[in-house]
């Protein structure tokens, strides 16, 4: 960093050049204090530091892992997953819910990290703050993000375009030209290549896009039976659904934080299912995502889907991880799809 630039800095952190420049070139040598009042004057000056910090460089190995969860529905089968593996390897997790509002709250993460000298990080799923962290992947420790892509990460995703693709051709070719889409979030990425899988899958049938079967928005029980109802009451009802699922949903989309009924994976469906059953439509086929083989002992078990191993992603981001630390050598950035299953009973 210029000598101005340090200067600034311990003027205003009220500290001298060298322990500014030791927080920032070798924290492990700081205490939790000099480094607060380090990176609050950095904050206050609006300074970014992620090109003047030193590359990442383990100096001893803590066994300490941090989870950043982004997720909506906490606590997923994707947890359990990595806990599983990270547990195994005797890894001690930390847990983290980041707050974030404008640019220079990524110094409040800089800062925990590099106090907490963990091993690695594990994030899971899309947050606004990506752009601004990814400028500092080379000053933390190793990162791997789960269920969402970004170019400057090592990601374990889904392939969203294929599935939307997968499930609405098969619906094609069992003899439905006319088919809706429910997706959760519009502006989701996955919700864009699902709907864009869709949409291909229309083309290449020599079919017409109708923009009413696309519903935005729908995620709780009530949006299922509102949209169902709404379409069935249209001049050119569907004959087919596709329910996306809510999984890549974040806890920071504030608009769903009034919801009560968004905890469950499958409400949408539901709630699809239980109006088509109350509007008495025989002829109707409705398919959706499921993140789980078991039974589940009601009428999804007899619906066409496509199975999306959560539990088998979260193990994958935990063992790449591992695998990183025990050889550095690795290349850092690495693009892992997760393969997904049709399960297709009827049409």
């Amino acid at each position: 960093m210029a000598k101005t630039t340090l200067a600034t800095i311990a003027k205003q952190a009220n500290l001298s050049i060298a322990s500014v420049s030791r927080v920032l070139k070798k924290p492990q040598q700081t205490s939790a204090l000099t480094q607060s009042k380090v990176y609050q004057a950095i904050q206050e000056l609006n300074i970014d530091t992620y090109h003047n910090i030193d590359n990442y460089q383990t100096t001893e190995i803590t066994k300490k892992i941090l989870i950043i969860d982004n997720q909506l529905i906490s606590h997923s089968l994707i947890n359990y997953g990595i806990e599983h593996v990270l547990k195994h390897a005797d890894y001690q997790l930390f847990y983290l819910r980041f707050p974030y509002s404008n640019n220079n709250d990524i110094q409040h993460l800089v800062r925990y990290v590099t106090q907490n000298l963990f091993d690695g990080i594990i994030v899971i799923n899309d947050a606004p703050y990506l752009e601004k962290l990814s400028q500092y992947t080379l000053t933390m420790p190793p990162i791997i993000l789960v269920n969402h892509f970004h170019v400057d990460f090592t990601c374990v995703y889904f392939d969203h375009l294929m599935i939307g693709h997968q499930m609405t051709k098969y619906l094609i070719e069992h003899s439905h030209s006319k088919i809706a889409i429910l997706l959760s979030h519009y502006d989701k990425i996955s919700s864009t290549q699902f709907l864009q899988g869709y949409q291909q899958a229309l083309h290449r049938a020599n079919l017409t896009l109708d923009s009413n079967y696309i519903i935005q928005d729908c995620f709780t029980y009530e949006h299922g039976r509102l949209a169902i109802k709404n379409l069935l009451k249209s001049n050119k009802p569907p004959t087919a659904i596709i329910c996306a699922d809510n999984i890549c949903l974040n806890y920071m989309d504030e608009k769903y934080y009034s919801e009560q009924h968004y905890q469950s994976s499958y409400r949408t469906v539901l709630g699809a299912l239980d109006q088509i059953r109350e509007s008495q439509i025989s002829a109707f086929a409705l398919a959706y995502i499921s993140h789980t083989k078991q039974r589940q002992y009601n009428e999804l078990d007899r619906l066409n889907r496509i199975y999306k191993p959560l539990y088998k992603m979260g193990q994958q981001a935990a063992i790449l991880l591992c695998e990183y630390l025990k050889n550095s050598n690795m290349l850092t950035k690495q693009y892992h799809l997760i393969n997904t299953e049709p399960i297709f009973v009827n049409a």
